[in-house]
């Protein structure tokens, strides 16, 4: 995403290991707030694909360091 030039993530779709998917690791989290400090709390994250369930990033890290 970043070497393309972009800087804006709209939504996330994590795939673990195992083909399931969740929420994004710690390191992750941190660098999208990074990437979009004033609106991360904005990005969607799919939490699970099958049910079509969805989050806002700013419900599961309500308060950051930034």
């Amino acid at each position: 995403m970043i070497t393309n030039g972009e800087q804006e993530i709209d939504k996330v779709l994590c795939i673990m290991p195992d083909g399931s998917n969740g929420a994004p690791c710690g390191a992750c989290r941190e660098l999208m707030v990074q990437i979009m400090p004033d609106a991360y709390k904005d990005i969607e994250i799919m939490l699970d694909y099958s049910s079509g369930r969805t989050i806002k990033f700013g419900e599961i890290t309500p308060e950051w360091w930034i």
